[in-house]
């Protein structure tokens, strides 16, 4: 299983253009100034982080997924809290995590490096954008590997 996973990761890395580091840190330190470039979040620095991606830095103020402050962190959506209940007997908590930037391909392409199509994300606004991407690329990878034909529009 290992193998496979590195089999994967070193295809994936073979369509990133020679100079990534170079672009992705230029994206990430000096466009958007070491900040998530939608929600604000500080790179590496340990922020408290609550429902639908509300978050509290070193400051103490809470602000909303795009940044805005708001007077403390939003409620858990019932089907959340129900589910965490659930599943771990207790209610979902506010947890604290270490912010690492990373730069998200808009178009989902790793070959288009335009820096419109760039974008510096915390790991929480990438994951939340890159989710609907990622299952639909899963099921498509679960398809292939049951020996299934994928048709397409």
């Amino acid at each position: 299983m290992k193998d496979a996973v590195e089999r994967r990761r070193a295809a994936q890395k073979k369509k990133y253009p020679k100079n990534w580091d170079r672009i992705s840190r230029r994206i990430r330190f000096e466009r958007a100034c070491g900040e998530c470039e939608w929600c604000g979040k500080p790179h590496g620095q340990s922020v408290l982080v609550g429902a639908n991606n509300s978050w509290a830095g070193a400051d103490g103020l809470w602000r909303n997924r795009r940044g805005k402050r708001m007077p403390g962190p939003e409620p858990w959506p019932k089907d959340v809290w129900w589910k965490t209940v659930i599943r771990s007997g207790h209610p979902p908590e506010i947890r604290e995590s270490v912010v690492i930037l990373q730069t998200a391909h808009l178009d989902h392409d790793p070959t288009n490096c335009a820096d419109q199509n760039l974008a510096a994300l915390c790991q929480f606004c990438h994951a939340e954008y890159d989710a609907a991407h990622r299952l639909e690329s899963a099921s498509i990878s679960f398809d292939l590997r049951r020996g299934q034909k994928v048709l397409w529009k």
